[in-house]
């Protein structure tokens, strides 16, 4: 054996070494958004989340996002492209892997403004009864799956439609070849009419060391446009997910910044936290979902202007290579209706 080759063997035996569990991870990348859900103020953006249902064997995990409310994209504008965003789908230990993998992802217009999410679960029990449709008729299932096509709803017609724009599901079913390498990576896009969503998701082999450890604090913001004439009446929602829960729930911890109320700020001002967001052992990914809120009228309580919002994603590898073992970050986020500032900090623990 040449000596390159024992070096590639020795550098693969200590990573495995280092790893107690190799897992399937499924990610949602990118997302890119083009034409109008709000017509009119003609200065509002577009109301977009999605739900998604991701199984193999008997799993069936699923995902809302974001956690509470909507996200805000421009007519033509495009999110999670920064180094660490992205958005967890499905997380399982590969030794539990059944013989294909099914994705399922809806996505929705919130033109009625779902603050609540309360027509979701009916969104997501279709999504599963799709999917099972598909595993149950699926006799050949290649690696890489060509265009496909939107599941029939047989006549019936949910009553959740009249609440949003109903982008056609994608329903994809892979083989156990997706998941062999590291990653594979795909595009699709969706369309509602005229109006369409293109993303990228990727199907990972993530190695995972044991007792890996972490540490998330928001310690601050600056609402740099706050979306209002004068002082905004400022709110944080903020989500921390480590994997999922035997029920197919992401293994979550939410908060609202402050509990209760809002913080009066105006643009450019910066208010001082030092909230913990996340704290515990990582399993098998942490991703983090912050979003800064104007209550624009707190009398309505629904209809909410996001100024902001930060979705980031760190798999085993980048938190085992934090400099120094941990990193602060600054990260500016604007939408339609504001734009902040996010100071966070990650930290390895022990």
């Amino acid at each position: 054996m040449r000596m390159g080759q024992v070096l590639a063997a020795l550098l693969l035996w200590s990573v495995l070494s280092l790893a107690n569990e190799t897992w399937v991870v499924v990610t949602l990348d990118r997302v890119e958004f083009s034409g109008n859900l709000i017509s009119w103020p003609a200065f509002k953006g577009n109301p977009v989340m999605f739900a998604s249902v991701v199984g193999t064997g008997n799993t069936y995990q699923k995902l809302v996002w974001p956690g509470t409310g909507w996200f805000t994209i421009a007519d033509e504008g495009r999110e999670l492209v920064q180094e660490t965003e992205a958005i967890p789908l499905f997380a399982l230990p590969t030794d539990q892997m059944g013989g294909r993998l099914g994705i399922a992802i809806q996505f929705l217009g919130n033109t009625d403004f779902d603050w609540d999410h309360r027509y979701v679960p009916e969104v997501l029990s279709d999504l599963e009864k799709y999917l099972r449709r598909r595993f149950a008729a699926s006799i050949h299932v290649p690696t890489v799956p060509v265009t496909g096509e939107s599941e029939p709803s047989q006549g019936y017609e949910p009553h959740y439609v009249a609440h949003y724009v109903v982008f056609e599901p994608l329903i994809r079913v892979f083989s156990s070849d997706a998941w062999s390498g590291d990653i594979r990576t795909f595009t699709a896009e969706v369309h509602a009419g005229h109006d369409v969503v293109r993303f990228q998701y990727s199907i990972r082999r993530v190695y995972l060391p044991e007792n890996l450890r972490a540490r998330v604090r928001l310690e601050g913001i600056k609402t740099v446009e706050n979306g209002d004439f004068a002082n905004g009446e400022v709110f944080i929602l903020a989500r921390a997910i480590s994997g999922f829960s035997a029920s197919g729930a992401p293994a979550q911890s939410t908060a609202r910044i402050p509990a209760s109320g809002h913080y009066s700020m105006g643009d450019g001002e910066e208010k001082v936290l030092s909230v913990v967001l996340f704290e515990g052992e990582v399993k098998p990914f942490l991703y983090v979902e912050v979003s800064v809120w104007d209550e624009d009228n707190p009398e309505v309580e629904d209809q909410h202007d996001l100024l902001g919002g930060f979705f980031g994603l760190w798999l085993p590898w980048r938190l085992s290579n934090l400099p120094g073992g941990e990193k602060e970050l600054i990260i500016p986020k604007e939408t339609p209706d504001g734009e902040v500032l996010f100071y966070l900090r990650v930290e390895l623990l022990g």
